[in-house]
């Protein structure tokens, strides 16, 4: 790799999204070809009118100019609309300086997605990005708990209960003397308060135990075990289990406008005991609200279909693409309750019952038109096929007019939807 054209730092190799490009990771001075910059352009707003920076004339400046890290001649610097870029014809690239990509994509787009949507990216390479961008953005939570999960101090109960037995026998045997009256009550009274630390846990589950109002740990290994007794499980049994959550059908408009019916389910589990039971007042009604909230936030960002010559997503057709950055999005949110997201599926989607007749009328007129096309192609084929083949023949001679009547009654016999019916001339009966 070669030192950066502004600060002469390290230069990387950054990949997103399939784009890749030079990167300074000092001053952030970005390096593009110009087939990544047009494939950049379409993954931010695929209906955007991208600006060919090769077309517009260079302009003369009073800054250095700066070589081609590649074939290391002059490189020409052009104007559009406040940014000033740097490029060489000769390798198809272009130079930005730290805030110049950013400037450049705002220009234009209205969207902010993928590579704008990289906050990190954003704070870390660009000093001069806007602040509307960086409030838009679904950034993490914060919630006020404090508290980690950690491990709460055990024994094993089968060690605990023979010494609790032991101690028992022994206090028997004092009280039975009224010397010993004084040594075994106390050693009774000891007894029953090392009986209230017994507990069993089943697999899969956990117990989460507070002392004097402390958070003291979490219990997690299944069997018989024995906890301090002065410290209390307040909470009851919380299940590791991974469980699945369908919140029903929503009613949501895509980024069109049009009305559609949307459900999800989603499978997930406790992480963190300590985050679920102590940041959030009940994790399962937490976990809900944030499904909903994300499910709106990914569904009002894609239309229910699309053209297919537009590369534009879609609900309907890529549903795995969509459910995977709407399991991501849920777990950005939840991951402040110690939750887990295994898996986030798309189960229903259809049309609202407003639109849905609308819809259908206009998805049968679809099809109607690709299949008039096709058939239209297949019988144009077929035409001059059978033109080619009695060219060939020399003893039929055709003129131009007999072609045209030809070409005209083969197309109508393959493009029309009845069979065709034989018509008897006057002039051919006897």
């Amino acid at each position: 790799m070669y030192n950066c054209l502004k600060c002469h730092s390290e230069v990387i190799k950054y990949k997103y999204k399939g784009v890749i490009f030079d990167l300074c990771k000092t001053c952030g001075c970005v390096v593009i070809s110009k087939d990544n910059f047009e494939k950049l352009a379409r993954n931010i707003d695929t209906d955007c009118k991208i600006i060919d920076l090769f077309d517009i004339n260079p302009v003369v400046v009073k800054n250095e100019i700066r070589s081609c890290p590649y074939c290391a001649e002059s490189m020409e610097q052009v104007y559009c609309d406040g940014v000033l870029i740097d490029r060489c014809k000769k390798c198809n690239i272009l130079t930005f300086d730290n805030e110049e990509l950013s400037k450049y994509f705002a220009v234009f787009s209205s969207k902010n997605t993928d590579i704008l949507n990289n906050i990190d990216f954003l704070k870390k390479y660009c000093s001069d990005v806007n602040e509307k961008i960086l409030k838009e953005k679904n950034i993490p939570m914060k919630i006020q708990g404090r508290e980690v999960e950690k491990i709460v101090p055990f024994m094993s109960g089968w060690g605990i209960l023979s010494i609790v037995v032991l101690l028992a026998i022994f206090s028997i045997l004092l009280c039975i003397t009224l010397i010993g009256l004084v040594l075994g009550i106390p050693l009774g009274i000891l007894c029953f308060i090392l009986l209230s630390g017994f507990t069993v846990l089943k697999p899969q589950e956990a117990v989460i135990y507070t002392m004097f109002g402390k958070y003291y740990g979490t219990l997690r290994t299944a069997g018989f075990w024995w906890v301090n007794p002065f410290a209390k499980a307040n909470f009851g049994t919380i299940s590791l289990k991974a469980r699945t959550l369908d919140n029903g059908k929503q009613k949501i408009n895509d980024v069109m406008g049009n009305p559609i019916e949307v459900g999800i389910m989603v499978t997930w589990e406790v992480k963190d005991t300590a985050k679920a039971i102590f940041n959030v007042d009940n994790y399962n009604s937490f976990l809900s609200a944030q499904c909903d909230s994300a499910l709106r936030n990914i569904v009002r960002l894609y239309p229910y279909d699309a053209p297919d010559d537009s590369n534009r997503q879609s609900l309907k057709d890529d549903s795995a693409e969509i459910s995977e950055k709407l399991k991501e999005r849920i777990q950005e949110s939840v991951s402040a309750a110690g939750l887990n997201i295994i898996d986030a599926r798309i189960t229903h989607l259809a049309y609202s019952s407003e639109i849905a007749a609308a819809m259908l009328q206009r998805q049968q007129a679809n099809a109607i038109i690709d299949a008039k096309r096709a058939i239209v192609d297949g019988a144009v084929s077929m035409v001059e096929m059978a033109l080619e083949k009695l060219s060939r023949n020399k003893n039929i001679i055709l003129d131009d007019k007999t072609k045209a009547s030809m070409v005209n009654n083969l197309l109508v016999i393959l493009c029309g939807n009845k069979e065709s019916q034989p018509v008897i001339r006057n002039d051919y009966m006897g």
